[in-house]
């Protein structure tokens, strides 16, 4: 016969063959009625062995269900490295959307593992990884913004191709260093760029060089327009650009001809 953890009574007995109902340890008619047990203990003793055979058969499946997740698990862990590091080589931001990235990781393994698992799930976990992101700039960037105006006050800081995301985090914590609340959010962030990809504090210095660094900040700081044109007054220069004006061959002086005209 054939018993397993989906048998009942009905379907155990019918898979029995006649040598099997025969068998004296099954059947409940002898000549000696007290080595023999009664109907109802034989489906009490079936009941109580189907039991373990489903508790069997339920541990196996959590078993099962279990190396599932940590492989799932560490295929999705293995992506978000992949947007770690594109992160760290400055191909996702914050402001990074699927449509520009995706064609990038598409080929990774990585990828295709998660993809396995369900045609969003790797969208989804990027999604989440710029949206945790930029959600955390967005709350340290009121503490960040409050400390570079402090630090402006007592210092200034040369955007260049020599200055460093550490040299302006250096920066910050001296000017938050008299607010032992404001010092220890700056220490926080800086402590967080080893576990995220870029921190806040990078983000912020990043933002302030390229605005620092911007058509529009030159010509502000050389007193240009918008349009590149100078503004008038910018310059000392500018106001006396008359003073000493060489007289080409040919050309009238307006002020000599109306002395001469008096």
């Amino acid at each position: 016969g054939k018993l397993t953890f989906a048998s009942t009574w009905s379907t155990f007995l019918s898979s029995l063959t006649p040598a099997e109902l025969a068998d004296p340890r099954f059947a409940i008619n002898g000549p000696n009625p007290q080595q023999y047990m009664s109907d109802s203990d034989r489906q009490l003793y079936f009941s109580d062995h189907v039991i373990e055979l489903q508790n069997a058969e339920d541990e196996k499946r959590r078993r099962i269900r279990d190396a599932r997740r940590r492989a799932e698990k560490a295929q999705r862990d293995a992506f978000r490295e992949r947007l770690v590091e594109l992160a760290k080589g400055g191909l996702i931001t914050p402001e990074t959307r699927w449509r520009g990235i995706e064609e990038r990781v598409s080929g990774d393994k990585s990828f295709e593992q998660v993809q396995a698992q369900g045609r969003e799930v790797a969208r989804e976990m990027f999604e989440d990884f710029v949206y945790d992101w930029k959600e955390e700039y967005r709350r340290d960037k009121i503490t960040l913004v409050r400390v570079w105006e402090m630090s402006k006050k007592k210092q200034e800081f040369v955007f260049d191709d020599k200055s460093s995301a550490e040299d302006f985090s250096k920066v910050l914590l001296e000017s938050s260093a008299g607010s032992p609340d404001l010092y220890g959010e700056i220490r926080r962030m800086s402590n967080l760029a080893k576990k995220n990809p870029l921190s806040s504090i990078q983000l912020f210095f990043n933002e302030l060089r390229a605005n620092h660094s911007s058509p529009t900040s030159k010509n502000k700081k050389n007193g240009h327009n918008n349009d590149g044109k100078k503004k008038h007054g910018s310059e000392n220069n500018d106001s006396s650009e008359d003073e000493g004006e060489i007289i080409e061959d040919g050309e009238v002086d307006v002020g000599e001809k109306e002395k001469e005209a008096a």
